[in-house]
């Protein structure tokens, strides 16, 4: 993180978002796993890499290309790999699908769920929309939890995000509550793959309550779950905590999910709490082709304000930036702002407000998922 804030300068203006977007030649890349195996990770850091130095300037039409052909005996860099043939004999599926790559936030940028597989269109209808979607993942530095406390998913086929943040307050009693925001967005996939039925949209609400119901081990988390129906051309979301999102339109934030706290910087949370599914906060939110959808945990929220999301989505558009460089873009500005001490973040605002004496941004794990309306 050290080469990627001496990167960024230490002005204290707009100077930083020019800096930022040099970053597109310059991204933290994950370790590949040594053993598979989802509880077995090396512990070792984001590693900081330089990418082609020219990078290709994409247009706007290539924001869904497909990915380079890989080897499908090799594991890709920072998945996993799992089999989902049962799921495909209960959802119908041909076995020509094969694995299925599920990412569950292990310092995963993204996270491409089937691959070649899109939805299907009705001619007697509107033009379906769609997400396209990429993330990046800032674990901070901790040398007990290399894998940090966020999770996060991104599911291609049923048009789908979530995000989790593990309670930190759990620490204190040697609880790891990454393992359980893990946990929590493993068993979403799961049960949006088993329990939602084919060609309807997904209910975030629901599959919350299904994730939770399964989720076992000790400790709590936020969650956010957003699905696009393609249908009705709505976002659903349904929200515990203060993970949450910005809907962008025409560069300007139209929409902010709002934010469920007890007190100052205690969320409602899932898990070993008193909160449940039930206390889910749900939104439905109409959108339009050219929207952007920047989701986050608190690490996120707590850096960035409003002004800064709105002016670096529009200078990613200007560029034609794909939806993972974009969320490369907004979370290492957040991550720099993190550091600052003199910053004027949410975060600090909020604090000043409870009297207490901490001033600029706040150090966390950092996730962000950018989704492009197409």
């Amino acid at each position: 993180m050290a080469a990627c804030i001496s990167s960024l300068g230490h002005e204290h203006s707009f100077k930083k978002f020019n800096e930022v977007f040099k970053l597109p030649q310059k991204r933290y890349v994950d370790f590949c796993n040594d053993n598979y195996q989802l509880e077995n990770y090396s512990n070792k850091r984001l590693k900081f890499s330089h990418d082609n130095p020219s990078p290709k300037l994409l247009t706007a039409s290539s924001f869904d290309e497909e990915r380079p052909k890989e080897d499908p005996k090799k594991p890709q860099l920072g998945y996993d790999q799992y089999s989902f043939k049962k799921f495909d004999q209960v959802l119908g599926l041909p076995d020509s699908r094969g694995s299925t790559t599920v990412g569950l936030s292990c310092h995963s940028p993204i996270t491409q769920v089937v691959q070649g597989t899109e939805l299907s269109h009705c001619s007697n209808k509107l033009p379906y929309l769609k997400m396209v979607a990429g993330s990046l993942y800032l674990p901070k530095e901790n040398p007990t939890k290399s894998r940090g406390e966020d999770a996060h998913f991104i599911h291609k086929l049923y048009q789908t995000i979530g995000v989790a943040d593990g309670v930190g307050g759990w620490a204190s009693k040697g609880v790891d509550a990454g393992i359980y925001a893990r946990e929590l967005m493993r068993n979403s996939l799961i049960a949006i793959d088993i329990n939602e039925p084919k060609g309807t949209a997904v209910n975030p609400k629901r599959i919350l309550q299904a994730a939770y119901k399964n989720t076992n081990s000790e400790g709590s988390s936020t969650a956010c779950i957003i699905t696009l129906d393609s249908e009705k051309n709505t976002l659903c979301a349904a929200n515990v905590g203060d993970s949450g999102f910005f809907l962008i339109r025409n560069g300007r934030v139209i929409y902010k999910s709002p934010i469920q706290q007890r007190r100052f910087n205690c969320p409602y949370q899932l898990g070993n709490a008193k909160d449940n599914p039930r206390v889910a906060q749900e939104m439905e939110i109409i959108v339009e082709k050219d929207d952007v959808l920047v989701v986050g945990t608190d690490g996120l929220l707590d850096n960035m304000n409003e002004s800064e999301i709105e002016e670096l989505v529009q200078r990613g558009i200007d560029v034609k930036l794909k939806p993972k460089e974009l969320a490369s873009q907004i979370g290492n500005v957040a991550l720099y702002n993190s550091f600052d001490r003199f910053a004027d973040t949410p975060f600090g605002r909020a604090a000043e407000r409870e009297w207490l004496s901490h001033r600029g941004g706040k150090v966390d794990d950092i996730t962000v998922i950018v989704a492009c309306i197409q």
